[in-house]
């Protein structure tokens, strides 16, 4: 049975372990695509104890709660439980990715794939134990939303890691496989384990021979399994962006976390848009850093460059780089393992909000994408210094560290301040610009609309 839906799926996650990178650190990067105007906030969640009988509110149904919880950051849909990505005090770091499966959705709430993210980091110490914890999530409830919205994309792909070893994990409904990373690795809105998975769920194989997808064999391909059998055009993006991950994550080492930053900016290289009369902002093609004027409406809401580094002192052992709305036009900044955040990341709603940080870069992102050849290299200009800059004195910090965590909330709450300051400068520069800029008017209608749709206020002569 085809399943529709208003828009596509667009996330991708990459990963370089240890034998990969410059540092021997393990280099997860992430971005979070999703619908136009959807805010997405970044909270902390301390460490908790729970009582017998405590239940916990998913985004569609209540579960049992578990005796302890650990503390984690998460990037979250505002109008979800679930998160697109997080890490926890473990050192435990996953990445979600919706996918298309072959399963007509179950007609019943359930769990949706990032609530299994969420649940996921709550819960487990190590990445094996999350693997554990997603696939048990998986067979007791199953995935899906409202029975009476039909249909809709539940199932969900990912990568899990922590400062050892990194999995990645595929799913289709109650079924689900996983696989240990070798070197690198890379996922994205298709399923892609064949018969290399090294762990699978009990009863895969034998539910999935008996509705006709595979043999009841030893061994089974995930990814024709799993894989529903007319997918089109919409479906289809999510292989050629597959391929350009490939590209990216091999024989280019050692990968540092600036390559990470740069790797979730790609738009292809020129000889792979030369012959394309649009700009950036008006892709037509399936990129990594995803932009709503392209084909399928979604945005890089979010994005995450985290370092895992089991030997660094205990701030350090995981940097979590964030990033606001599509990453070549933004910043990341950098948060450590403290236990704490800045406050304002969290501040993000449904409706446009001038002081949310969140809606400040949106903001920003849809005035350069009116003339992004002229409006993007000034952001560039502005942000690449500061993010280098940033690099820099975080290296800095982790070399001279005497055990002060307030020093390190400093320079957090510094880069995030700066960060912000400086979109909102970008903002005003550009804005007094337009007058004397050609306007890409097939980008129009997008400003128009997804102003509208937030609340945005904007110059009616645009």
């Amino acid at each position: 049975m085809k399943k529709r839906a208003g828009t596509s799926r667009s996330c991708s996650t990459l990963i370089a372990l240890q034998s990969a990178t410059k540092n021997g650190d393990i280099i997860f990067g992430k971005n979070s695509d999703r619908p136009v105007n959807e805010s997405q906030p970044l909270e902390y969640y301390p460490p908790a104890d729970h009582q017998d009988g405590e239940m916990v509110q998913c985004t569609y149904i209540q579960i049992p709660q578990v005796k302890h919880t650990y503390g984690y950051i998460g990037s979250r849909p505002y109008n979800i439980f679930g998160f697109e990505h997080g890490v926890n005090e473990k050192g435990v770091i996953i990445g979600n990715e919706a996918v298309t499966g072959r399963e007509t959705p179950e007609r019943q709430w359930g769990l949706i794939g990032m609530d299994i993210l969420h649940l996921a980091l709550a819960r487990s110490d190590s990445a094996a134990k999350a693997v554990q914890v997603m696939g048990e999530l998986l067979e007791t409830y199953g995935t899906g939303g409202d029975p009476l919205i039909r249909p809709q994309y539940f199932n969900a792909n990912y990568i899990i890691a922590d400062y050892e070893e990194a999995y990645m994990f595929e799913s289709c409904q109650r079924m689900w496989a996983a696989k240990k990373i070798d070197h690198v690795g890379h996922i994205g809105n298709i399923y892609a384990l064949t018969d290399n998975y090294d762990l699978i769920g009990e009863k895969v194989i034998q539910e999935a021979s008996a509705k006709g997808w595979c043999r009841n064999e030893e061994k089974i391909n995930i990814s024709e399994t799993f894989s529903i059998s007319d997918c089109d055009y919409e479906d289809g993006e999510a292989y050629f962006r597959y391929i350009r991950q490939e590209e990216l994550m091999t024989e280019r080492e050692p990968f540092t976390v600036k390559m990470m930053m740069n790797n979730l900016r790609d738009h292809y290289d020129m000889d792979y848009r030369k012959p394309i009369p649009y700009d950036i902002a008006t892709s037509k093609m399936p990129t990594i850093c995803c932009h709503p004027g392209g084909m399928n409406g979604c945005a890089s809401a979010a994005s995450v460059v985290c370092s895992l580094d089991k030997n660094a002192e205990d701030p350090f052992k995981f940097i979590y780089w964030g990033s606001m709305a599509p990453p070549c036009c933004s910043v990341f900044t950098p948060k450590f393992n403290l236990g704490w955040i800045p406050e304002q990341l969290a501040n993000a709603g449904p409706m446009y909000d001038p002081e949310s940080p969140w809606w400040i870069f949106t903001e920003l992102e849809r005035y350069i994408s009116l003339s992004y050849n002229d409006f993007a290299p000034a952001a560039k200009e502005v942000f690449q210094p500061l993010e280098d800059e940033l690099i820099q004195q975080v290296e800095a910090a982790k070399k001279e560290y005497d055990g002060n965590n307030d020093k390190l909330k400093a320079l957090s709450q510094e880069a995030f301040t700066r960060s912000v300051e400086a979109a909102k400068a970008v903002t005003a520069k550009i804005k007094g610009q337009l007058p004397q800029t050609r306007i890409n008017f097939l980008m129009l209608d997008y400003f128009r609309d997804s102003a509208a749709g937030c609340g945005m206020p904007y110059d009616l002569h645009i």
